[in-house]
């Protein structure tokens, strides 16, 4: 007899929209939170063991951000495709496409890290450091790298359990290895106790090791059938048609991960320029951006969760229907951040520096920036639906546009040529905001998105 999980996926194709989406989102906003922290509590001891701890860890964040932009890809994939069938109630296909995404991203995992040990010594050689901070940011990569399985497990679990309605669980988790990360820091940084002084070294360890053991707990849920997943051995053997599928749909979101990545870091090169107190004033502006985004960057998972089992339930109204209710929920709470961002910007930037031209531009940044909150809210719901529905090319666009797009031509246009300096950069966040959530609306309204990317007949998608 066919063991049942003893817990059913959250059918999210019926009941009130707005509970559900809340329900969703509040645990994904904690999990941010705890991702924070984690990068938080690595800087902070390796910060009391000296300046090339931290100098290395930043130095290699590229590398790390690479890896995790490709997990994420997959990890979309995996999110559309359970959605999709949880909501067709097609649980014997969700389970086969869970252990389809698992065998991928393993073996994917596995190459990234082969290449990835190897290659960090000659590009972190072409950084141009020192050979002190070349030789503790190589070794920190090297160990991450071996790493690597783990770490796109950890991504891969959430995602999965996302699709069924689970944001909690991975919530949990995100929580415990928060704290043995913050636990382990110490030890094998500075060697308290009986463990060894790693330094750089052993922050890397510490965080290999707290990602393992969520690891080890999600591959005993996925394969004990605890949770509205159970993969089974039989799932493993691959399915070319379906790793195909997987490996198309989520490529479109490693790009646009990627490219994001490369935007951002060709902005921060712009910044440079106008002086340390406007890239200061940017960081820190970014933090308080990164805050007030956490609501509608769960409330853009949920929907995406949602429009994903919906679409599976044949039911594109009801997802509709979340779309909208998800960019309202998200106005509404970037609409209230906005009114207390601005009227107390300069404190805010305050909090972390004191120095005249610094809360000026940062102050000047945080109000234009500010009035911008909602339309960057609309982009993460719409990204949301884009994601949950599979149709990840669109997601993809709406990143790539917003910054090759918009955003650097109109720092350049307006930083530069009409040398308005850093307003010109303010007024391109702005703009670039306001135009991609335009656009982003636009393709939504075609209802080029409402389309399941599963085949209707059962098994025909899972047996190729």
């Amino acid at each position: 007899m066919k063991r049942q999980p003893s817990r059913q996926p959250n059918d999210l194709t019926t009941g009130p929209i707005t509970r559900s989406l809340l329900l969703l989102a509040w645990p994904v906003m904690l999990s941010n939170l705890f991702q924070t922290l984690y990068n938080f509590a690595d800087r902070l001891w390796l910060g009391r063991w000296g300046s090339v701890g931290i100098a290395a860890v930043q130095i290699s964040f590229p590398l790390v951000f690479l890896t995790i932009s490709v997990a994420g890809g997959i990890t979309v994939a995996g999110m559309a495709l359970i959605a999709q069938y949880t909501g067709a109630n097609r649980e014997e296909d969700a389970n086969l496409a869970a252990g389809q995404v698992f065998v991928f991203s393993a073996v994917l995992a596995t190459i990234l890290a082969v290449i990835g040990y190897f290659a960090a010594g000659p590009v972190m050689s072409l950084m141009g450091a020192d050979p002190e901070l070349t030789a503790a940011a190589t070794t920190y990569l090297q160990i991450i790298f071996i790493g690597a399985p783990l770490m796109f497990s950890t991504f891969l679990f959430a995602a999965l359990l996302n699709g069924v309605g689970d944001t909690v669980t991975p919530m949990i988790l995100m929580g415990v290895s928060v704290g043995a990360n913050i636990i382990l820091d110490p030890l094998f940084i500075f060697g308290w106790g009986p463990f060894p002084e790693w330094g750089v070294m052993g922050a890397a360890v510490a965080t290999v090791l707290s990602r393992g053991l969520v690891a080890l707990a999600g591959f005993y849920l996925l394969f004990s059938g605890k949770l509205g997943i159970h993969i089974r051995a039989s799932h493993l053997k691959p399915r070319w048609g379906q790793i195909r599928q997987i490996a198309s749909i989520g490529s479109m979101a490693s790009i646009g991960q990627t490219g994001t990545a490369l935007g951002f870091t060709i902005l921060n090169g712009a910044l440079a320029r106008l002086g340390t107190a406007v890239i200061s004033a940017f960081g820190i502006g970014a933090a308080f951006i990164s805050i007030a985004l956490m609501p509608a960057m769960g409330l853009g998972q949920a929907t995406a969760t949602m429009v994903g089992q919906n679409l599976g339930a044949s039911k594109p109204e009801r997802a509709r229907r979340v779309a909208w209710d998800g960019m309202l929920i998200s106005t509404l709470i970037l609409v209230a951040a906005a009114a207390l961002v601005i009227p107390f910007r300069s404190h805010l930037i305050r909090f972390f520096m004191s120095d005249p031209e610094v809360l000026e531009i940062g102050g000047h940044m945080l109000l234009l920036v500010g009035f911008a909150f909602p339309f960057m809210g609309i982009i993460q719901v719409m990204t949301g639906v884009y994601q949950g529905s599979g149709h990840t090319a669109y997601s993809m666009f709406f990143g790539l546009f917003r910054l090759w797009g918009l955003r650097i031509p109109l720092i350049y246009l307006l930083a530069y040529v009409l040398a308005w300096g850093a307003t010109g950069v303010w007024w391109a966040m702005f703009w670039s905001n306001l135009g991609t959530a335009l656009v982003s609306l636009g393709c939504f309204l075609t209802g080029n998105w409402a389309r399941q990317v599963i085949k209707t007949g059962h098994g025909e998608n899972v047996s190729t």
